[in-house]
């Protein structure tokens, strides 16, 4: 039986972590026994177990080695990102049509190579449904977001809404003097809701989107 996958890191793999973050930063490549020099341990076997924990956690990977040459260690997305030197974590789907309920799943880490320029902090959301076509966000996009900003009035959003936090990706709009806030589709086969202001939270505002092809060459 295949070991459970943990996201949780012990402090022995944190410090690995910080030290295969501080080679890759130089522009370096982080062999294994760099490591073992870098925390002043005997051999290579003395790490060997956590590396191949943290590999299977997807953490790092290891390339390379046999023949008495020392193995290389990656950091994959997953690994850069708890070593806060890049990744963005997507938390799960986004409604784009009717609210349902959003819940935060961060199985995946997008590489910033993937990315369009993010800040610390940003996270992101699969787009589910296409009530936001008319703005080019489609079905099956990803919407990189950001979060403890100000939502200008009309700007595209992550909206919570209500004590069950249901979420929706929507236009949102704040009217002068009205305690309403509107959140309008650009879709017009979907219809406009008003929701009263202390029953919205807005969860992150969009800052631009990920769009891979399906067509192949």
């Amino acid at each position: 039986m295949a070991r459970p996958i943990s996201r949780v890191l012990s402090e022995t793999q944190r410090k690995l972590l910080r030290v295969i973050a501080a080679i890759e930063l130089r522009g370096e490549a982080a062999f294994v026994a760099d490591l073992v020099k870098a925390l002043r341990l005997k051999a290579e076997s003395s790490i060997t177990a956590t590396l191949q924990r943290m590999a299977r956690n997807d953490f790092i990977t290891l390339c390379g080695g046999g023949r008495g040459r020392s193995r290389v260690v990656r950091l994959t997305p997953r690994g850069r990102l708890e070593a806060s030197i890049g990744g963005v974590p997507v938390l799960g789907t986004i409604p784009a049509g009717a609210l349902a309920e959003a819940i935060a799943q961060p199985d995946v880490v997008l590489d910033e190579r993937e990315l369009l320029p993010f800040r610390p902090g940003d996270f992101a959301l699969k787009v589910k449904g296409d009530s936001m076509i008319g703005d080019g966000i489609l079905d099956g996009d990803t919407v990189l977001l950001r979060p403890a900003i100000r939502v200008e009035s009309g700007e595209v959003a992550a909206v919570l809404v209500g004590e069950d936090h249901e979420a929706t990706l929507k236009r949102v709009y704040f009217d002068p003097g009205s305690s309403k806030v509107r959140l309008r589709p650009s879709n017009p086969r979907y219809a406009e809701q008003h929701f009263k202001a202390e029953d919205v939270k807005i969860a992150g505002v969009f800052r631009g989107l990920v769009r891979h092809s399906t067509r192949r060459r």
